[in-house]
């Protein structure tokens, strides 16, 4: 009987699962094709399209300056047909948050909760705007999710099992957090003082070093093996953090350009007294969490993890400027909430509908405070909620010039870094010289390339200041070049062709 309800549990689960992958992958479809366009996926993408499909498959094209683990899952659609124009990193994401309903739903197969309350507590998880957000705007946020949730789950066994290999899963975890996303680092920071809580206080006693060995060996190897292949890569260990264009740097670079950083920026102490009154107003199920836990010991150390590691992650974060907006962090917050359920007796009706009771209210304060503080990005998610289907925004014109170059298939010289949303939009790289490739460096040290067309940005744009085709023939784009005559001019772009 037992084995029985067990199967059928797994059986509601799977279906739970499609359900959610389903809803979520048309909510992807429905903000792709009202206007939402996430800078980062197209980055990442127009990275695994370039790398891919140039001659010389290296491991050093996809740069020492973006996390790998979210290029690496973008690979194997690569290969598929109808997927190369830009929709992809969007889906990945709808993938991981699914794999991470799933394994929620997996860890709490051993509770005597029926599906349709099963289904009522995925459902509100969902539509917070946080998840939302992780799981559609095609960054890494959804794989961070995933990562976090192991995370804290790892956490919770260390304070219920005292067990060595908890002690071990959670150093892996951390270790290969580092190549999904930047911010790994300030969770790791931010997590050490956190083991005098976690860590069972007899170990603390008699070798509190071990502990953090354990712990920290694996994640500073990480760190160290990066370096490592910089040097290897760039000829330089620090090139990831030193790198204008590294993603390690966060908004660091650009921190005017953000107003939480304008705020709060180098303030660690103001950053944190922030921090606290976003989660409190996104996420008030945590003081139920707290409260409910009060009189548990083991328990209760777990949920004041979960409320103070964020913060003291978002706050490091900010006062070194490479956090652009809070809730690129409090996102996290989602899975550690999944992973508190699963050690709930969401068999109590009491427990259930108390949970359920704080998903409803925390979904009401995410909602409105995601709205007060979104940056341009979150305002264009939500803006592609409307019902009116409009084209993606083109404010620079790069999408017009990817389907210009899509119909004019020729050998093209091309900087990827300032192109890669014409990249995106001309669905691959065949016949483009990148920045990376040996033909686009041999063509530069021309005073004439030799190339079929030659795209070129406005020098004194954004983009054409980073643009090295710019850089190395500064008089191209007003003047032209002897040999070559002007066949597309719009906006900031201008394209050349061999007479």
């Amino acid at each position: 009987m037992k084995a029985f309800l067990m199967h059928q549990r797994n059986r509601d689960n799977v279906i739970i699962v499609v359900m959610s992958v389903i809803a979520l992958s048309a909510l992807t479809a429905w903000l792709l094709s009202h206007g939402f366009m996430f800078d980062g996926a197209s980055h990442r993408w127009a990275k695994v399209l370039g790398v891919l499909g140039s001659e010389d498959v290296r491991l050093e094209n996809l740069s020492m300056l973006y996390p790998h683990l979210p290029l690496y899952a973008l690979v194997p659609f690569y290969y598929l047909p109808g997927t190369g124009y830009g929709a992809v990193p969007y889906f990945v994401s709808v993938l991981f948050a699914g794999g991470l309903i799933g394994l929620f739903l997996w860890h709490m197969r051993h509770l005597d909760v029926v599906a349709y309350k099963r289904l009522l507590i995925v459902f509100l998880l969902v539509v917070h705007p946080a998840f939302l957000w992780g799981a559609t705007n095609g960054s890494q946020l959804a794989m961070s999710m995933l990562m976090f949730y192991l995370l804290y789950h790892a956490c919770q066994n260390m304070i219920a099992e005292h067990d060595v290999h908890a002690y071990i899963s959670l150093s892996i975890i951390l270790a290969v957090f580092f190549f999904v996303d930047g911010s790994a680092v300030f969770l790791f920071v931010a997590l050490l003082p956190m083991l005098a809580v976690v860590a069972p206080r007899r170990l603390l006693m008699a070798s509190p070093a071990s502990i953090y060995f354990i712990l920290s060996v694996p994640f500073f190897f990480s760190v160290l093996a990066w370096a490592w292949l910089n040097w290897i890569f760039e000829s330089d260990f620090l090139y990831f953090v030193q790198d204008p264009e590294s993603t390690y740097l966060g908004g660091y670079m650009e921190m005017f350009k953000y107003p939480w950083l304008v705020d709060f920026g180098g303030e660690f102490f103001q950053a944190l007294i922030a921090a606290t009154g976003y989660m409190l107003v996104a996420y008030p199920i945590i003081i139920y969490f707290l409260f409910s836990t009060w009189d548990e010991g083991l328990r209760f150390r777990a949920s004041f993890v979960l409320f103070v590691h964020p913060l003291l992650a978002i706050a490091l974060a900010t006062d070194q400027y490479y956090l652009s907006h809070p809730m690129e962090i409090l996102v996290l917050i989602n899975a550690s909430i999944l992973a508190e359920i699963t050690f709930l007796d969401m068999a109590r009706k009491r427990v259930y509908w108390s949970v359920i009771s704080f998903l409803v209210v925390s979904l009401v304060g995410g909602w409105w405070i995601f709205m007060e503080s979104a940056d341009p990005n979150m305002n264009r998610w939500v803006d592609s909620f409307r019902t009116e289907r409009v084209m993606i925004a083109d404010e620079d014109g790069s999408l017009k010039l990817g389907r210009w170059l899509n119909e004019n298939r020729r050998v093209t010289l091309i900087d990827e870094r300032s192109g890669y949303k014409a990249m995106v939009a001309r669905g691959d790289a065949e016949g483009l010289y990148l920045s990376f490739t040996s033909k686009f460096k041999i063509a530069l040290n021309h005073e004439f390339p030799d190339v079929d067309q030659i795209v070129v940005p406005d020098p004194d744009s954004e983009t054409g200041k980073k643009d090295k085709i710019s850089q190395r023939y500064p008089l191209l784009y007003k003047e032209g070049m002897k040999g070559y005559r002007l066949v597309y001019k719009d906006n900031i772009w201008r394209v050349y062709r061999k007479v």
